[in-house]
């Protein structure tokens, strides 16, 4: 029958059908040559790898970094705050001058 679907080798594990007209069910991995011989992936160990420079440099820098800008932000702040009381020490000691009577003022008047 030309309407009919040819199901026989396309069903995977519970029985779905996994293929269709434009393409072919999902194709099958070849069964591995040693099953019993253990391997890691080098994509597994590069990972691991890159994870413990993460762990091992990145952390601490940033930690440092950290650190430094924190150091840097109170010595800020110190300077702010001195120069704040400077500015109201010296505007004191205009105020203070402007009030003293001069030499010529007559202190009756």
């Amino acid at each position: 029958m030309a309407t009919g679907k040819d199901t026989r080798g396309s069903q995977g594990k519970g029985g779905m059908d996994w293929s269709s007209g434009v393409r072919p069910g999902v194709v099958q991995r070849p069964p591995d040559p040693a099953p019993n011989e253990q391997h890691i992936p080098w994509t597994l160990l590069v990972t691991v790898v890159v994870m413990c420079l993460v762990l091992v440099i990145a952390l601490p820098v940033m930690g440092v970094m950290y650190m430094d800008m924190n150091n840097a932000t109170n010595a800020a702040l110190n300077e702010i705050r001195k120069m704040k009381e400077l500015r109201l020490k010296i505007l004191k000691e205009r105020l203070d001058a402007d009030r003293r009577p001069t030499q010529g003022d007559d202190p009756a008047q």
